[in-house]
């Protein structure tokens, strides 16, 4: 299901997405606060990940296609990663550099999460310390900071959502 805004379109992650993600997740500038740059091997699976997952959970990481310019810009949305010995789920999203500072990503994260099950229950946002953009985006969608936590190797801030 397509979930218009005002400017954007959010929908569920296709296969015929995979050139323009793969080439993304190859993107120094898309890839800033989070593990670096993945290579061609590496961003196929993160894709894949995506794409099987889209089809259990209806808020999975999705493309944000900026309406204008018919372009994927980003994503948003939920993924599954392991936090103090539980499975969590994990809310975020990426622009590209020109799509940012357009109130792009609380656009797309509002409309969303308005579409959330409420049996997710509790989502966590990690967020570099350094990424205020992100805390701003974080905060006018409801999520509320936790704590600090070391997660895969980096210090991040871990912000809390209850859907339900």
């Amino acid at each position: 299901m397509t979930i218009p805004t005002d400017r954007l379109d959010v929908r569920p992650t296709e296969a015929r997405d995979r050139e323009r993600f793969v080439s993304l997740f190859g993107d120094e500038e898309f890839m800033a606060f989070s593990g670096g740059t993945l290579d061609l091997e590496a961003a196929n699976r993160r894709f894949d990940s995506m794409l099987a997952l889209s089809s259990e959970i209806g808020i999975a990481k999705q493309p944000i296609i900026e309406r204008s310019s018919n372009t994927i810009i980003g994503y948003i949305g939920v993924d599954r990663f392991e936090f103090e010995g539980e499975q969590r789920l994990e809310f975020g999203y990426r622009l590209v550099p020109a799509a940012r500072g357009n109130g792009y990503a609380t656009e797309a994260g509002r409309a969303l999460l308005a579409t959330a099950s409420s049996d997710l229950g509790e989502l966590l946002a990690m967020i570099d310390p350094r990424n205020a953009p992100s805390q701003n985006v974080a905060t006018k969608l409801g999520f509320v900071f936790w704590k600090e936590a070391v997660v895969h190797g980096y210090l991040d801030g871990i912000w809390r959502l209850s859907v339900d």
